[in-house]
């Protein structure tokens, strides 16, 4: 067996080379026993090397099996291997993910391995008593940390925990002779220990898997030169390339060139999008079709993505409700359930005093409420869903009234050409479009893409332009055929010297509408006008109803800001009951309160800067504005895509979140009151209780680490 040492900056045990055969190679390192940081920065390393083909981590023998496609070379693996470790010992951020918690050891797995050679020793001193007294001390031993978590609970938190019951157990155990029992249930707090540690492990891993491997390399445009370097270096302002079937390694704008990007790991939607000079990209997005520059803004630990998966880990932290109240609950049965114990010991002796006390309420909601979280966290990450704070979760499918802002939620982005209006006999609608979309050609705001795409299914080509130019925030005036053209606002027109006042009718008409238009000035003359009107998206229908008949909320408003006229037909196109017009964006938040007033739970969508206020007020908070503002959005849940259609689905999640919690909760109260009264009857004893207890304890944990799979929508129960 070959030691190998890093060269510079080593951890100070050495990697070992268990076995290696073609294709499969065992490794083994002390640290990787004793430090959780250290196994989850190999774990990572791992996943992001594309030769391994799968690795499985044994944290009790410090040991990594590694099966890879033969093109694996041990000294390169080593030096990755080990900037992971370094990367642990120093508390860096390792695979873009920040580790700003201070490094501890993972004692969990130290714990169970001691407590299980206790077990088996306690079980050899049964038929060689000369053991005994060994299995006795090492017995006590292993179940220090129970007995410091109880002392902790008393003397520093000054609270009476089920710490405390596990202790009293133990120790009465202990001090009737009843070793294996004692040793037992160490082992069996043990081993919670460990199930809750490996699932907040393999938490961190799975968002590994949801957002894919790091890219290591990049081509940097230097001087027109493409030169090859690592993504680390790279810094804002720096120009890269990025090639078909490449991810894109930064968060940045597009120079030149066009793509067709698959963004889904970020944004949760199927389809790719077109990106093109100006417009955004992501990080951690692949390439599919198509060449680009890209000017790096983001890179790193700033990028989306990673902030993404820090709000994520973030909401693991939390707890849900049911989680809270149960063990709220479990605590404040402890001093009952010593009374019961003393009630046992009088009736039926002490076995029935330590049945009773075995049985406490919270040790398996404690772990199983956690484990259904992260399933569900995972479920919704997935989705292209970002739960911010994952206690809301719990009940947000419980709530009794949404409201929907229209602007940018309702309605897409790009507008439609609703009509086209010629107001000169020499000017058609199709050369009037073929006009706007040569000005608009150049621009990606959503106004030129809606006359672009309008005049593309007109099949109306566009002239070509001797000459452009934009003037900020008024239009674009452009030489066609040696002609002027002005395209833009009517006041870019009436600056420059063309009368409208012959539209004035026909424009408060759009405005009482909330309508608007681009208008077109040719040679000094006003051509015409292009209508344009917010399309509504094609989802929102067939949600807004089925709000009402199958999840049955019954309050489900609109707010506009726009006029009356506007926001009712808008209302009665979409199918909303409830609808409030010229309504400004400070006034939103009265109009949550007030439904909050009337006793109903509130789930506010909209734009999660512009509506801030409305959002921090309502009970549950949904913004549409997708991956690009995580950082600034207040909302509790983003909708990656920026569409509406995920809204069942959160309730979906929602649902079976709590399902899991309460099935957990049934699992650990059921079975521990059967053991309690059974044990007052006399008819259970320590070893039936110990069955019961831990047996429901594992079920309920393991009901609830199951993942949760991207099934179809189940039908909520009919409203009461």
């Amino acid at each position: 067996m070959d030691d190998h040492r890093r060269r510079r900056g080593s951890p100070p045990e050495a990697w070992t080379v268990r076995s290696a055969i073609p294709g499969r190679i065992r490794l083994r390192h002390p640290l990787l026993s004793r430090s959780q940081r250290a196994a989850e920065h190999v774990e990572r390393v791992l996943f992001e090397t594309d030769e391994v083909l799968h690795a499985s981590l044994n944290p009790l023998t410090g040991s990594v099996l590694i099966r890879h496609d033969g093109r694996l070379g041990v000294d390169g693996l080593l030096e990755r291997l080990n900037d992971g470790l370094a990367a642990a010992l120093c508390g860096c951020r390792g695979s873009g993910l920040d580790r700003s918690a201070p490094r501890t050891l993972d004692r969990a797995g130290f714990q169970l391995t001691l407590s299980s050679c206790s077990v088996v020793l306690s079980v050899c001193a049964a038929t060689s008593p000369f053991l005994a007294p060994a299995s006795w001390a090492m017995a006590a031993l292993a179940a220090g940390h129970v007995f410091y978590r109880a002392f902790a609970a008393l003397f520093r938190e000054r609270k009476i925990r089920v710490d405390v019951l596990d202790a009293t157990v133990i120790g009465l155990a202990l001090g009737y002779g009843k070793t294996f029992a004692g040793a037992f249930m160490v082992w069996a707090v043990d081993v919670g220990d460990v199930l809750l540690a490996g699932s907040m492990r393999v938490s961190r891993l799975r968002l590994s898997e949801i957002f894919g491997r790091d890219v290591r390399k990049a081509r940097r445009l230097v001087d027109g030169a493409e030169i090859e370097g690592n993504v680390e270096s790279l810094q804002p302002g720096d120009r890269i390339v990025v090639r078909s079937g490449e991810q894109i390694p930064v968060d940045g704008v597009v120079l030149w060139g066009e793509a067709v990007v698959d963004q889904h790991v970020l944004t949760g939607e199927l389809v790719p999008v077109e990106r093109a000079t100006g417009e955004d990209v992501l990080a951690k997005t692949l390439l599919l079709a198509g060449k680009i520059a890209v000017e790096v803004r983001r890179t790193g630990g700033a990028t989306r993505a990673v902030q993404i998966v820090r709000i994520i880990e973030g909401a693991l932290e939390q707890k849900v409700r049911l989680q809270s109240a149960a063990e709220d609950f479990a605590d404040r049965m402890v001093l009952p359930t010593l009374g019961l114990g003393g009630l046992g010991l009088a009736l039926s002796g002490p076995g029935a005093m330590m049945a009773v006390i075995n049985a406490d309420f919270g040790t398996g909601v404690r772990i199983a409420a956690p484990a259904a979280l992260l399933a569900a966290l995972s479920r919704a990450a997935r989705s292209g869903i970002l739960v911010k704070n994952g206690s809301i979760l719990e009940s947000i499918h419980q709530v009794d009234a949404v409201i929907f802002d229209k602007t940018g939620t309702l309605t897409a982005e790009v507008p439609v050409v609703a009509a086209i209006v010629p107001c000169d006999s020499a000017f058609d609608e199709d050369r009037l479009l073929s006009y706007a979309a040569c000005a608009e050609q150049r621009f990606s705001h959503p106004i030129a893409r809606a006359i672009r795409r309008q005049a593309l299914q007109a099949g109306v080509v566009p002239p070509p332009v001797d000459d452009s130019h934009y003037r900020v925030g008024m239009g674009i005036e452009v030489a066609i055929d040696g002609e002027q053209v002005l395209v833009g606002s009517r006041r870019f027109l009436e600056r420059s010297g063309i009368a409208t006042a012959g539209m004035a009718e026909h424009l408060a008409k759009l405005d009482a509408a909330g309508n608007s238009a681009v208008f077109v000035a040719v040679a000094g003359r006003l051509a015409g006008l292009l209508e344009l009107r917010a399309s509504p998206r094609p989802e929102t229908r067939d949600l807004v109803r089925r709000l009402h008949e199958v999840h049955g909320i019954r309050d489900v408003h609109l707010l506009s800001g726009d006029q009356e006229a506007a926001t009712r037909s808008l209302a009665d196109l979409l199918g909303f009951r409830h609808y409030s017009a010229e309504v400004l964006p400070a006034e939103k938040a009265a109009w949550v309160r007030r439904l909050q007033d009337r006793g109903l739970k509130v789930a506010m969508v909209g734009d999660g800067i512009n509506d801030a206020a409305a959002l921090s007020q309502a009970d549950y908070s949904i913004s549409l504005r997708g991956a690009a503002d995580v950082a600034t959005d207040v909302a509790d849940v983003i909708f990656m895509d920026g569409g509406l259609t995920h809204l069942e689905l959160l309730f979906e999640i929602s649902r079976d979140l709590r399902r899991r919690v309460e099935r957990s909760i049934w699992l650990t109260a059921v079975p521990n009151s059967l053991c309690i009264t059974g044990a007052l009857a006399g008819v259970f004893g320590l070893g039936s209780s110990l069955v019961l207890n831990n047996v429901f304890n594992l079920l309920a944990i393991g009901s609830t680490m199951v993942p949760q799979g991207d099934t179809p929508l189940t039908p909520p129960p009919p409203p009461a």
